[in-house]
């Protein structure tokens, strides 16, 4: 996407201080994900929370297995918006036969307004129109949207929802009177991004709890492709680069992470999970993830996806340490190649194909030079491709090439080669 976030690498307190800390406010690093409520309520409708099966593809396995070319998104569907926020973007979907779904962006707040009422209106929405509306139906490929851009403002539920923010027990903030999440702040305001503490067990039951509703809503519908969690880079960052969080450590992090992700799978039997590991404030942390993924059938997933031509002059040590742990690449004990081992779904970004923000490593590329790499270098098996109208009010401009039309049709006479099903897979 155009919005970026990067990790602050910047010291935090010891591992222990910090676990300290939040054991003194009640929080178990070994603690078992939370079990599902008896009945789950969706939309204003409630069942029962037993699973409901798929069929499985033959000749694969029992996960969903639609790989290939998928545009992504290139915004966020906050709290209050609707399908209209994005149906002119999926409508670029029509008679792009090489393009086989759409991941959208949608964040916390939007899917749960009210504490364990989810409201999945807008994503039935869209999945419906991926269905219907076009010549050919598309898959569904849903990414978690975790974090704030710009200062938090007071009750405001699009990014967090609010029951987070004003109920102690999900742990102190920088503000006085809010809780669950840290970000850039001065003098006691919210003042730049921001993030909930999803390292806070508390925090992180609850948004296991939408995992589950989740999953009780999608697993069963075949064109319901991946769920897709965004960057644990950005939660590193707003927790520990912006003054003292005694909740926050690397530890912590990952061993909520890892939470999130078994709870999910069990929550999604067929259906695909992805985790855009990029960076902690360490990087044994993001090392020591990829690795557990790699065993526990979760796919790889990451923003800055680089050209191959970038790759080949620079080479890897820039990469961030999940993509470095999934080639075998990392200089801090990931030296394994993982790729056999498990999905790889890539996410092309609007700074990797716009503006300077690579500049220095030769970017931004040309989607074949970015395919060139998603081929060599990552083995993609899916990848989700930053949608540029064209028209936008950027400096400098969106290049030609990295237009959709343009960008569609150079992909799709481009195809994934490395699309079999994962070997990690049931």
């Amino acid at each position: 996407m155009s919005e970026r976030h990067t990790i602050a690498m910047l010291a935090v307190a010891s591992a222990a201080l910090c676990l300290a800390a939040a054991a003194a406010q009640g929080q178990s690093p070994a603690a078992s994900k939370p079990n599902p409520p008896p009945q789950i309520c969706v939309n204003s409708q409630c069942a029962s929370t037993a699973s409901t099966p798929v069929t499985s593809v033959p000749g694969k396995g029992s996960i969903k297995w639609n790989p290939g070319h998928y545009m992504a998104s290139d915004t966020v569907i906050y709290a209050g918006r609707t399908i209209a926020h994005v149906q002119s973007e999926m409508d670029d979907l029509n008679n792009q036969d090489g393009i086989v779904g759409y991941r959208a962006y949608v964040s916390w707040g939007a899917l749960e307004p009210t504490q364990g009422n989810y409201d999945f209106s807008v994503l039935d929405a869209i999945l419906t129109r991926l269905k219907t509306a076009y010549n050919k139906p598309k898959h569904l490929v849903l990414y978690v949207w975790l974090y704030g851009q710009g200062h938090l403002r007071q009750n405001d539920g699009s990014v967090i929802p609010l029951y987070i923010q004003q109920n102690p027990v999900y742990g102190a903030s920088p503000v006085a009177g809010s809780y669950g999440w840290w970000g850039q702040n001065a003098k006691g305001a919210s003042t730049g991004m921001y993030a909930p503490s999803l390292y806070y067990q508390p925090v992180m039951d609850r948004l296991i709890a939408l995992m589950q509703a989740l999953g009780h809503h999608y697993d069963g519908e075949p064109y319901f492709e991946a769920v897709d969690f965004q960057e644990d880079a950005t939660i590193a960052q707003a927790a520990s680069a912006f003054g003292t969080n005694a909740l926050y450590s690397d530890s912590a992090w990952l061993t909520q992470i890892k939470r999130l992700l078994t709870a999910s799978t069990a929550a999604f039997p067929h259906t695909s999970i992805v985790m855009d590991n990029s960076w902690f404030d360490r990087p044994a942390s993001g090392v020591a993830l990829q690795q557990w993924m790699a065993a526990n059938r979760i796919a790889a997933g990451t923003a800055d996806s680089w050209g191959q031509s970038a790759i080949t002059t620079y080479g890897t040590s820039n990469l961030s340490d999940g993509i470095q742990t999934l080639i075998g690449a990392d200089q801090y004990g990931g030296a394994v190649d993982l790729r056999p081992k498990m999905a790889r779904m890539m996410a092309v970004e609007g700074t990797e194909l716009q503006g300077g923000y690579f500049g220095k490593f030769g970017g931004p590329w040309t989607p074949l030079d970015l395919v060139n790499a998603l081929n060599q270098t990552y083995q993609a098996s899916h990848v989700f491709w930053t949608h540029f109208f064209g028209n936008e009010a950027f400096t400098p401009p969106v290049p030609d090439a990295a237009k959709w039309s343009n960008l569609a049709a150079t992909v799709s006479a481009h195809p994934l080669i490395h699309t079999e099903y994962p070997a990690g897979y049931p």
